[in-house]
């Protein structure tokens, strides 16, 4: 098995893990890589690792069967689309304070570690989102694809701005309020929950939109088929607007513009070990005990 590590550089914590994945990948006989930038890491480990077990990103992607990825949920938000796009599963371990996206923890790497050589695992395939943003001349950008959510907000704390909801290409309300936030299943315990959104079990295949701090009577979350296609405008509002992608991306968004949502047709897969974890662990997550 090729194994790819990926680890989040900022937590120098995660050095010790990449060095014991390493030496199991070598007690075990497995080919493992990591991404050509850790050797610009200020952490002398990384100097360390033969120049063999390095390769630039998309040949990375290119060569491994399957990701290893230390760090917390945002590690993972950062890479999601790209291994989706690659059709690699993934397997978190846990670094961060909460990990909804995590099930492994160090305590039990190596045991998971043998789980996954020895194929006990399932996969657990995570709807995204795909944008496009339509201009007035008819021309398209395509966006980033999302796990978590696309949000819509403003860009001057204060500012109250009005977006404009269609459904399907039939118009719904116009919302005045700090924003909008459209999400999948994994988001529904992030900047969604924040809001007042519903907690979804990621097996429930559908959008979310959550208005966020909205005015008058308008504070009801919605939940949608995952077929249905969401438009939003922003042609009354005289305020600054910004779209923002899973957090990673951060683009203007102006009256001449309409960004269309819907499901992707690609879906991160998860390696997963026990069925109920979602369940098991949801509490204890959001409690902060994780």
């Amino acid at each position: 098995m090729r194994i790819g590590i990926f680890p989040n550089l900022v937590k120098k914590e995660s050095t010790q893990i990449v060095k014991k994945l390493i030496d199991l990948c070598e007690k075990y006989g497995q080919n493992y890589y990591l991404p050509a930038y850790v050797a610009q890491s200020t952490q002398d480990f990384y100097h360390h690792v033969e120049a063999s077990h390095l390769l630039p990103h998309l040949p990375l992607l290119n060569t491994i069967d399957v990701a290893l990825v230390l760090g917390g949920d945002g590690t993972i938000l950062k890479l999601a689309s790209q291994f989706a796009a690659a059709d690699i599963p993934i397997c978190g371990v846990n670094l961060g304070s909460l990990g909804f996206l995590y099930e492994v923890e160090i305590r039990n790497l190596e045991q998971r570690f043998c789980d996954i050589l020895e194929g006990r695992y399932f996969l657990e395939k995570r709807m995204m989102l795909h944008s496009e943003l339509a201009y007035e001349d008819g021309s398209v950008q395509v966006l980033s694809e999302a796990l978590n959510d696309v949000v819509i907000g403003h860009g001057n704390v204060g500012k109250m701005i009005r977006i404009d909801m269609s459904i399907n290409g039939h118009f719904i309300q116009q919302y005045p309020s700090d924003g909008m936030i459209i999400s999948t299943p994994t988001g529904s315990t992030g900047y969604t929950f924040s809001a007042g959104g519903p907690i979804i079990s990621p097996d429930v295949h559908c959008l979310m939109v959550t208005p966020i701090c909205p005015h008058l009577l308008l504070k009801v979350p919605l939940v949608l088929s995952n077929t249905d296609t969401v438009s939003l405008s922003v042609a009354n509002s005289r305020n600054s607007i910004r779209i923002s992608v899973d957090g990673m991306m951060d683009q203007e968004f102006t009256k001449n513009m309409v960004i269309h949502i819907h499901e992707s047709d690609k879906v991160l897969k998860i390696i997963r070990f026990n069925k109920n974890y979602f369940y098991k662990n949801l509490f204890t997550k959001l409690m902060g005990k994780g």
